[in-house]
């Protein structure tokens, strides 16, 4: 004869032991709407708390389908149960599951299964056959999508369609179960008879899923529960002043009816440190070619992030609207399979509030406002962010919906993202909501400021900002606000923008970088010296990548900084300083739309050269282009980045003059020129292009006599200039007396040598001076020249000259 197991309760007093031990208790910020840190409590401690919200739930009149609350002790066998009971007659169970996956169905399956099989030696926890029952979970983390449906189903339809699910289940419960292995009431049974026993529980079985938001806003009932199990050691009051203060200070004012906006903020508490001592090592994406980059960054073992920053984490930033709403099982599937801790933060435009709705049941997403059913037939702006911990198994993927569209017609979402590291606090602000004026009650400032000022560790901020913009001028008002708190706790904000810069009027073309910092390498760009705080951007503006680590010091300091860029599909080290900003000009100066489809060719296939390192000396392709044949003016990478002007007038003209049949490109930085034309009937000769505002004609004159002079072994040079002054055909390095007479000294220390002279010298290269403005007319006219018959022109008047 079978005998009845022994079913065992935790005591009131072996509770209290638990639920006074608040050494790992997870802290709290008080701001907050959030999900609560279930899966930072140990196992006793998370199942305490359940039992304890159910028993305050039934004190307070909220349910009244138990009076009696009672947890297992059985954790060997069956798990710590926490079991209801009505007038002693057990009336539910709830299952707690702290796993560092979502709960899937197999799980649910496997957990019913057991129970039931239990129940039938343990009459104590299950009422008879034929009464109604409550089985409930509740998870620290996430649900499967399938598990979830299941659970929140009713009758008994859903069991029978997995029925032989829960039969093969049944089957394994019994062969890894000595309990149950050694009653006989189970000796012989198939599959088939122990899920028969389970099946008598089935028809009136009410199943529920309590995930991390629905037991959050359960515990939020309950003040006092929730400081039991959590440390809050926030002062609100203070909080609250501190803000009303600063608006005031700014010419704003904090209602009451805006200080309930303060909490909107969601909370994941992340138990790692994301920095490395003081570093943190950080990338950013610019432009909207997202895929190939992540696909680049993210492989494993040979990917950007593991050649340079190892196995360490790293925080990854894209623009706004980087990428697709199709796309989040492609970029899953890539951070899913990235080896090492990783913060992700990335926009995809314009969703409407049906694509919010399915997003918020799926599996692999968490939703950010369980409170909020978003409008179906709304659009909205929205994005993800991935937070990974390989180590622990978890990774998660928060959605983000735009709180302050700065378009109209877009609907909005309201709250804001808190990721609380150990060492650090980051927020993921999407698009507008970083400009958001901190005189709205909507502020991401100022619920950052809240943040900081209840944060007893005084932990640093990093914002990733996620952008898409075409003017830099909101968000420099943005950063000096968001500057302006760093003497209450260190802020940063790693900034990309999926955009690009079109009003350039502050002279920054990137709005990807990291502000404040400073960087003692070229590969970013400094902020101009006007802009508060000072900071480095992206040298390139088009599509392209930046990793770098942060030291958080004083100033932000970069180091290790490195830009990429995608060429025919592939992710490479970018091009140097210098290059990169020769090829970023071609942009920013490009050809009108009716300029012949010739030299269009030849300007893009130059600017290829430079992107494929063809011209070796970019700095000197580019320094003749301003100064000529003048030596030794100072042209610092800086210079360059200032003379777009210059070098694509040049640029331009140069292209038309390639069309030439006999032209090429001069790669070499060994004699001076841009092109070389290979003439036939006479001797071969370089071409210059030479414009610059800020020169003189006559000295231009002066700089290419003097190096005609003094420089041997030289193929002739055809200059064409434009500057300050009217260009004439002319041949400087052959002056006669007359001229020299006639000729203006300017800024010369000594006369010019005369033809003739005694000063004059044996051998004299041979350079010609042409207007620059002749090429331009070329090829701004219908009817121009082609550029055989212009040069040919050139070369009849450079006889002319010589004749002289």
């Amino acid at each position: 004869m079978a005998v009845e197991e022994v079913v065992f309760f935790l005591t009131s007093e072996e509770e209290a032991v638990i639920r006074e031990d608040m050494t790992d208790a997870p802290e709290l910020f008080t701001f907050d709407c959030g999900q609560l840190p279930f899966e930072r409590m140990g196992d006793a401690h998370f199942e305490l708390l359940v039992a304890d919200v159910y028993r305050a739930e039934c004190n307070c009149g909220a349910e009244n389908w138990f009076d009696t609350v009672s947890r297992l002790n059985d954790g060997a066998d069956q798990g710590r149960d926490v079991v209801m009971y009505k007038d002693g007659v057990p009336a539910g169970v709830i299952q707690c599951k702290r796993l560092k996956k979502n709960l899937d169905l197999g799980t649910v399956i496997y957990e019913i299964c057991k129970f039931f099989l239990y129940a039938h030696i343990r009459p104590q926890i299950a009422p008879q056959p034929g009464a109604l029952f409550r089985y409930y979970f509740a998870v620290a983390d996430g649900v499967t999508k399938e598990a979830f449906e299941f659970l929140q189903e009713s009758g008994r339809q859903r069991f029978d369609e997995k029925l032989a699910s829960f039969q093969e289940v049944c089957g394994k419960i019994l062969g890894n179960s000595k309990t149950l292995q050694k009653d006989t009431r189970f000796k012989g049974f198939t599959t088939a008879q122990l899920c028969e026993i389970v099946w008598q529980w089935i028809p009136l079985l009410d199943t529920k899923v309590l995930k991390k938001d629905s037991l959050s806003s359960l515990v939020n009932k309950h003040p006092l529960l929730k400081s039991t199990y959590f440390k809050l050691d926030s002062d609100t009051t203070g909080i609250i002043e501190n803000i009303r203060q600063y608006l005031v200070s700014q010419g704003g004012a904090l209602s009451k009816a805006d200080e309930g906006y303060l909490r909107k903020i969601r909370t994941e508490y992340v138990d790692r440190e994301l920095r490395d001592g003081e570093q943190l090592n950080i990338a950013l994406i610019q432009g909207t070619d997202l895929i190939p980059f992540l696909q680049a960054m993210l492989a494993k073992g040979v990917g950007t992030f593991e050649q340079n920053f190892g196995n360490r984490p790293v925080v990854l930033t894209a623009g706004s609207v980087a990428a697709t709403a199709t796309q989040w099982n492609e970029i899953n599937e890539l951070v899913k399979a990235y080896p090492h801790p990783l913060v992700f933060v990335v926009g995809c435009g314009e969703v409407t509030g049906a694509t919010l709705i399915s997003w918020k049941f799926a599996d692999g997403m968490s939703w950010i406002d369980p409170s909020w059913q978003p409008a179906s037939v709304q659009k909205y702006k929205a994005g993800w962010c991935w937070v990974t911990d390989p180590d622990n198994e978890t990774i998660t993927c928060h959605i983000l919906v735009e709180n302050e569209p700065k378009e109209l017609g877009f609907d909005r979402g309201s709250i804001s993202l808190r990721l609380a590291f150990k060492d650090v606090i980051v927020w993921p602000t999407l698009g507008n909501d970083f400009t958001n004026s901190v005189r709205r009650n909507s502020s991401q400032l100022r619920r950052i400021i809240a943040s900081q000022a209840e944060d007893r560790f005084k932990r640093p901020n990093l914002i990733m900002a996620s952008h898409h913009i075409t003017e830099f001028t909101e968000v420099v008002s943005a950063l000096s606000d968001y500057h302006a708190q760093r003497l209450v706790s260190p802020i940063a904000v790693a900034a990309a923008n999926s955009g690009r810069l079109q009003d350039c009027r502050m002279q920054l073309y990137s709005a990807t970088g990291i502000f404040p910092s400073t960087d003692s390498e070229h590969n970013t760009r400094s902020s101009p010296p006007a802009m508060q705080p000072p900071s480095r951007v992206m040298r390139r503006s088009s599509s392209g990548g930046l990793t770098l680590t942060l030291t958080w010091d004083v100033n932000l300091t970069l180091e290790r900084v490195k830009g990429h860029r995608l060429q025919d599909g592939v992710v490479l080290d970018d091009l140097g300083p210098a290059a990169l900003e020769f090829h970023e000009f071609f942009d920013r100066f490009p050809l009108g739309a009716d300029y012949p489809e010739s030299i269009k060719t030849e300007f893009a296939q130059l600017d290829n050269y430079v992107q494929a390192g063809a011209i070796k000396d970019v700095s000197d392709f580019a320094y003749q282009t301003k100064y000529g044949v003048a030596p030794e003016k100072e042209f610092s990478l800086e210079d360059l980045a200032c003379s777009g002007k210059y070098v694509m007038k040049a640029m331009q003209a140069l292209s038309y003059l390639k069309t030439h049949k006999d032209s090429t490109w001069i790669t070499e930085p060994v004699t001076k020129g841009h092109l070389r034309f290979t003439d036939l009937n006479q001797v071969d000769y370089n071409v210059l292009a030479w414009a610059n505002d800020d020169y003189r004609v006559r000295q231009m004159a002066n700089d290419l006599y003097r190096w005609a002079r003094n420089t041997a072994n030289h193929p002739q040079l055809v200059v064409f200039a434009n500057g300050i002054g009217k260009v004439k055909d002319e041949k400087p390095s052959e002056l006669s007396s007359s001229s020299v007479s006639s000729r203006e000294r300017f800024d010369i220390t000594m006369a010019p040598n005369v033809k003739g002279s005694i000063t004059d010298a044996a051998t004299v290269n041979k350079a010609y001076l042409f207007d620059l403005n002749e090429i331009e007319s070329m090829y701004d006219e219908p009817d121009a020249l082609s550029a055989e018959d212009f040069m040919e022109n050139i070369s009849n008047r450079r006889k002319n000259l010589d004749a002289q």
